[in-house]
């Protein structure tokens, strides 16, 4: 396995669908803040539908806990505060969620549409509340202001989410393919390295074959000459002495050239 690799295998620590432990510690950390704000909020909605607001706390409890799932099903958490939105509460868990939606490995499509449901969503619920708030006389300011209250809130809670979780998960993926590259890379390097291990122990094995086939007939050169002239110096010995000593010393020489050029093929071989 390469390094990068075994970075990115000893990365994936986390329990259950979490990559990391401090991933699932920052989830569970969200997911509580939302459950707290979510039971806050329920407190007025419950007392709006005439319902105890223990029911209401208990459901902002429940609904705000489904921030701990957003890496696992990031739909189904802005499903649900798309689906709370009319009771004004999970704005934490509506702001998280689409910045994870945004961020996920999901079609452009989803992304698309379920962020347009959330800006539509917030959109309405937002003129609707402001120009109740205008009705009572809560708000002092005239009509243009509810549509411009509906726009501005709607886009300042779905816009900045999703372009950032868009830019993370481009950027994300973008280390991704470099890391996969890398790991590439890194392999075509080793491949090309035994590769050239091969060629250089295939040109020593070829350059040994060489040398031991020069030192072959150098060295059967010498012993033929030492040969015949043993042959001459067995065939003059009796009839003329001096001409066997100078034969008998020319093969002594030749056996000793013999011998210092196969010490040196040799060496040649042993280096």
């Amino acid at each position: 396995m390469t390094t990068t690799g075994e970075d990115h295998a000893r990365a994936l620590t986390g329990p259950w669908w979490w990559a990391r432990r401090r991933s699932a510690v920052l989830d569970g950390a969200l997911a509580l803040v939302s459950a707290v704000e979510c039971a806050a909020e329920g407190i007025p909605f419950a007392r709006e539908a005439g319902i105890p607001a223990s029911v209401g706390i208990v459901f902002g409890l429940i609904t705000g806990s489904v921030l701990l799932v957003r890496r696992k099903w990031p739909i189904a958490v802005v499903l649900v505060s798309i689906a709370v939105t009319p009771a004004e509460m999970g704005f934490l868990m509506g702001v998280v969620g689409l910045y994870t939606l945004a961020a996920a490995e999901l079609p452009r499509r989803i992304i698309g549409a379920l962020a347009g449901m959330s800006l539509l969503g917030t959109a309405v619920v937002t003129f609707v509340r402001v120009r109740q708030d205008i009705a009572r006389g809560d708000l002092t300011l005239g009509d243009w202001f509810v549509p411009f209250a509906a726009v501005t809130t709607a886009l300042g809670l779905t816009a900045p989410p999703v372009l950032l979780g868009l830019y993370v998960g481009a950027r994300r993926r973008l280390m991704e393919s470099l890391r996969e590259r890398a790991d590439s890379l890194e392999r075509e390097l080793q491949l090309l390295a035994e590769r050239a291990e091969e060629r250089a122990e295939w040109a020593r094995n070829e350059e040994r074959t060489r040398i031991a086939r020069e030192m072959h007939d150098v060295v059967a050169h010498r012993v033929s000459l030492m040969v015949v002239h043993a042959a001459a110096l067995q065939a003059v010995a009796r009839k003329d002495p001096e001409k066997a000593v100078r034969n008998a010393a020319l093969v002594g020489d030749m056996g000793r050239q013999a011998l210092t050029e196969l010490r040196e093929m040799l060496g040649v071989l042993r280096a």
